[in-house]
């Protein structure tokens, strides 16, 4: 479903949201134009579509964690909360290659990323623990 003001736009322009579906409803692709997710060229994409997210961290999870823990994390990386981006699948693997990754931190552990900070978002003191010697771990991979 369209956002109110976009189709209060579309209405005011004389364009109506069924003329925007009409190909694909026909089975043809919808020209280029009236693409609403379109990625930037060059700019890489999750596997359904949307643009990748920015921030220094990147975190798979359906919300944040406590904002307490979410601040110590943040200060000891020297970024800011608002550097937190959350993610709803996990990003292509070849972005880990590529340099240009953040970091990522998963709930759970993935083999597919073994230089993830694995945590879940409301961690034990020993969840708290290995997270924390995660972290010391790569702020010494990354100082050298």
């Amino acid at each position: 479903m369209q956002d109110p003001v976009r189709q209060s736009m579309l209405a005011r322009m004389g364009i109506q949201s069924w003329q925007l579906r009409r190909p694909a409803l026909l089975g043809a692709n919808p020209s280029p134009g009236l693409e609403q997710d379109a990625t930037q060229p060059g700019q890489m994409s999750l596997a359904n579509g949307t643009p990748l997210p920015g921030g220094k961290l990147w975190l798979l999870a359906p919300q944040l964690p406590a904002t307490t823990l979410l601040a110590d994390i943040c200060q000891l990386l020297g970024m800011t909360p608002d550097e937190v981006s959350l993610l709803s699948e996990l990003p292509p693997a070849d972005l880990q290659t590529a340099g240009a990754s953040p970091l990522l931190w998963l709930t759970e552990a993935n083999t597919a990323r073994p230089d993830a900070l694995i945590c879940p978002l409301a961690p034990s003191a020993a969840q708290k623990r290995a997270l924390w010697q995660q972290l010391r771990q790569h702020l010494a991979a990354s100082a050298a």
